[in-house]
C-alpha cells in the first residue's frame, strides 16, 4: 500500500514539476515575442510597412513614453520602447533564463521583497538623479539599471504564475470530486 502511495506522490510531483516547466516555457516564449515586437517596429518601418509598424508603436505607447531621444535605434528608427524599458524586458528574459539555475521551477515561494527593492534602487537613483539635475543619465545607465530590475522581477512573477496555475487546477480538480 505504501509503495502505491509513494508512487502516486512521485507521479503527482512529476506532474506538478512538468506544469511549472510549462509555465516557464510559456513565459519565455511570451517575452521573446514581446521583445521581437519591440524590434519589429523599426524593421517594419525600414521595410516601408508603415501601417504595421505604426500599429506596434501605438500598442507599445501604452507602456512606454517612447521618446526617440531616449530610445535605441535600428536602421534609423527608434525601437518601440525606450532604452530603460528595453533593458527591463531584456532583463526579464535574462532572469527567466537564470531562474532554473538558481531555484526549482516548481518553487512557489517568492524571495523577500527587499531583493526586488534593492534591484530597483539603481533604476530609481538613475531616474531621480537625472530628474533633479545631480547628473545626466545615459542610454547605458537606463538600459543597465532596467536590466537589473527586469532580471529580479522574473524571480517574483514566475513563482506567482506557477502558484496561480497550481491553484486553478486544484480548484478544477476539487470541483470534479
Amino acid at each position: 500500500m505504501r509503495s502505491s502511495d509513494s508512487t502516486g506522490d512521485t507521479a503527482s510531483m512529476l506532474s506538478y514539476s512538468n506544469a511549472a516547466r510549462m509555465v516557464w516555457i510559456i513565459m519565455l516564449l511570451a517575452v521573446l515575442i514581446w521583445l521581437a515586437l519591440i524590434v519589429a517596429a523599426p524593421l517594419l518601418a525600414y521595410e516601408q510597412h508603415y501601417f504595421s509598424s505604426l500599429v506596434i508603436y501605438r500598442s507599445f505607447s501604452a507602456v512606454c513614453h517612447q521618446m526617440p531621444e531616449r530610445s535605441f535605434e535600428l536602421f534609423g528608427y527608434p525601437l518601440a520602447v525606450c532604452a530603460r524599458c528595453t533593458g527591463i524586458y531584456a532583463g526579464f528574459l535574462l532572469g527567466l533564463f537564470i531562474y532554473p539555475l538558481a531555484r526549482r521551477l516548481d518553487d512557489e515561494t517568492m524571495p523577500d521583497r527587499r531583493w526586488l527593492l534593492l534591484a530597483a534602487a539603481p533604476m530609481l537613483i538613475d531616474f531621480a538623479g537625472n530628474a533633479v539635475g545631480l547628473f545626466t543619465n545615459s542610454f547605458a545607465s537606463r538600459a543597465v539599471t532596467g536590466l537589473i530590475a527586469g532580471a529580479a522581477t522574473a524571480f517574483y512573477i514566475l513563482p506567482g504564475l506557477v502558484a496561480v496555475r497550481s491553484q486553478f487546477f486544484q480548484g478544477r480538480a476539487a470541483a470534479r470530486a
